[in-house]
């Protein structure tokens, strides 16, 4: 069958960006045999590259990571995924020793990525204009409801933790976030977990998530001073939290506990008697904290990553000494690193050489990447020509090189071959090619698999199954649902929110939100493109700084409340109401508030938020600043590029 071959390509493809030394052979033969178990896997030191910021992995590990697949009854059995012992110990890019060789290497890697998310980007461009887009969609929503129906995910210990003494050197800070569980599992409709029932018109799942939270440490012992092996250790002690146990982290929410109930009706389109999606969602309690330290550790890193990302392009002449007696060694960095960086290529740049050699090679380049196109398959001699020519090119000058290439091959009426789709349908492809394309260049990747349409990968009878199994079929018209058909169905209770601030962990809170009761909903009735959310919330309290005083309540709902169970806020939202009366409405009740004014609270906050003199938020500004323009020109570049494709 051809679905073990999507298998076993998107797994190399995913794992081969993050993973060190991915055995791929061993993995085929693991998910052909139904059961591929992967152990101790280290996760790549340039996994967060496409993250860009300047930080990278000091330690990754991934203890487990096991599929289950029953590839002689996909359709009804149960496919199992776990994932056991993620922990992943990320620094500043600085404090890791600069190898010239590893870096190039690891920026050539990310200029793949970077290549592949561009030819991505123009897929999706010529998706738009798919005439069968709809029919497409129609078939993948089908799968993906069966893939959930049949799949049983269980997740455990995940500690991601950033650690970093660059900042502030004085006053080394770490932060992460940690889970214990989170399980995907069938359920019946008492939602006990049990087998899958073949014959049951609904199907039910149910989702736990058990002790998530978040943590920021000032002054913090750092891991990464260790080495891979024992900084793995002790991120996996850290994250235990029991009675016992000391607590060894200033937590910014503490460990959370949640489930979900998922009822689906994979028969939506006929059968109307129930939700396409139901889902509910429950949340006992969160508490969120946060303390002035913390509060001015957080500002000082958020003006410490602008800076460290400026000085990237000089690391690589940083001296590995202390600037206190050696003024001379630091001076010539200096001198160095402008000169090298900024002076020099920007003269060899605008030099007439310069400026022949780099056309001779960019028009070079579209040739060989035309050759390419435009053969069945590339022999490994081009392929060589072409990495070699991308590794002296800038990313614009490759994307535009192969636009051309592009351009001048379909003028010539030349055939243009791509991975997973036909010539003709190469305006038009579809969700399967997009699979084989996805992650990175198919020619780079294992030859085994298989490309084309799905009529090309599919036989006949391996058609009729899979339409079977999913409930879909190619010539069905869409239903004229029903107006008042809830398609989609989602409802979230919060038993208890509560938000401090505090001058200092071990003292009392400046002030304290505490939200009692919160319930929403939100539903869907595309029968009558219409949607309705409603929010309640039964409990609303603010309490102030406890002096010498018990804490005074500032804002309370308690006192106020004209009636026992009755909600302090309602709010309804609705377009295209059942009963006709308005294309939009908006119906708001609220309940009296006592609000109390407090100086001393009033001024505790003030002095809360007011950051130390010695931190520059015009820096801050500054930074945040430059990430908004950088997106900007990213989006519009983008626009751009796709205005043009249409053309």
């Amino acid at each position: 069958m051809i679905f073990e071959s999507v298998v076993v390509d998107v797994l190399n493809r995913f794992l081969g960006d993050y993973v060190v030394n991915l055995d791929r052979s061993q993995l085929k033969l693991g998910i052909w045999g139904g059961d591929a178990v992967l152990k101790n896997l280290e996760i790549k030191e340039n996994a967060l590259s496409q993250l860009d910021l300047p930080f990278k992995v000091r330690a990754g590990h991934i203890g487990r990571l096991e599929l289950k697949i029953p590839w002689t009854d996909i359709y009804t059995k149960s496919v199992e995924a776990t994932l056991d012992g993620v922990y992943l110990l990320i620094v500043p890019t600085a404090s890791i020793k600069f190898d010239a060789e590893k870096e190039e290497k690891q920026l050539q890697e990310a200029r793949q990525r970077e290549l592949q998310r561009i030819e991505e980007t123009k897929l999706k461009a010529a998706e738009q204009e798919n005439p069968k887009l709809e029919k497409q969609d129609t078939f993948v929503e089908k799968l993906v409801t069966q893939v959930i129906k049949n799949l049983q995910v269980k997740i455990s210990n995940i500690h991601v933790r950033y650690e970093d003494q660059i900042t502030n050197p004085n006053c080394p800070l770490s932060f992460g976030v940690s889970l214990k569980n989170l399980s995907l599992q069938t359920a019946d409709n008492n939602w006990k977990p049990t087998l899958l029932d073949e014959h049951s018109k609904l199907f039910f799942k149910l989702v736990q998530l058990n002790n998530l939270f978040a943590y920021w440490n000032v002054n913090s012992v750092l891991f990464s001073n260790h080495s891979a092996d024992e900084a793995r250790r002790c991120l996996e002690s850290s994250m235990e939290i029991r009675p016992s146990v000391p607590v060894s982290h200033d937590f910014i929410f503490r460990p959370i506990s949640a489930n979900a109930k998922l009822r689906m009706n994979p028969r939506s389109d006929v059968d109307f008697s129930s939700p396409k999606v139901d889902l509910m969602v429950n949340l006992s309690e969160v508490a969120i904290e946060l303390n002035k330290p913390q509060y001015i550790s957080i500002l000082e890193l958020l003006g410490s990553v602008d800076m460290m990302s400026r000085n990237l392009p000089y690391r690589k002449y940083r001296p590995e000494v202390h600037v206190h007696g050696n003024a001379h060694i630091w001076w010539k960095y200096v001198i160095t690193g402008i000169l090298e960086v900024d002076v020099k290529p920007h003269l060899h740049m605008w030099s007439w050489k310069h400026i022949r050699c780099h056309r001779k090679s960019v028009k070079c380049y579209k040739e060989l990447y035309k050759t390419k196109i435009t053969s069945k398959k590339a022999n490994e001699e081009l392929l060589k020509q072409l990495e070699g020519k991308e590794k002296s090119l800038d990313i614009f000058n490759i994307t535009l090189a192969r636009q051309q290439a592009e351009v001048e091959a379909s003028k010539a009426g030349l055939r243009i071959y791509r991975p997973g789709m036909k010539m003709e349908e190469e305006a038009s492809q579809g969700w399967l090619s997009w699979m084989w394309n996805w992650g990175g260049e198919a020619e780079t990747q294992t030859k085994e698999v298989k490309t084309g349409t799905l009529d090309e990968l599919l036989t006949v009878n391996e058609k009729a199954k899979l339409y079977t199994a999913i409930g879909y079929s190619e010539t069905a018209a869409n239903p004229n649902l029903p107006k008042n058909f809830e398609d989609m169905k989602v409802n979230f209770h919060m038993e208890r929110l509560s938000v401090s601030i505090k001058d200092k962990k071990d003292k009392n809170e400046i002030i304290k939100l505490t939200v009692g009761e919160l319930k929403s909903t939100l539903t869907q009735r595309p029968g009558a493109q219409a949607i309705k959310v409603t929010a309640q919330l039964s409990l609303f309290e603010v309490t102030g700084l406890a002096t010498k005083r018990p804490a005074p309540t500032l804002l309370s709902s308690r006192k106020a409340a004209t009636g026992a169970g009755t909600p302090l806020l309602c709010i309804l939202f609705e377009t295209n109401p059942l009963d006709g009366s308005a294309n939009q409405r908006l119906h708001a009740e609220s309940q009296p508030l006592e609000i109390i004014y407090d100086a001393i609270t009033v001024n505790s906050m003030s002095e809360f938020f007011r950051p130390p003199d010695e931190l520059q938020l015009d820096e801050l500004t500054n930074a945040t600043l430059m990430k908004l323009e950088q997106f900007r020109d990213r989006t519009a570049t983008g626009e751009l590029h796709i205005h043009c494709s249409k053309k």
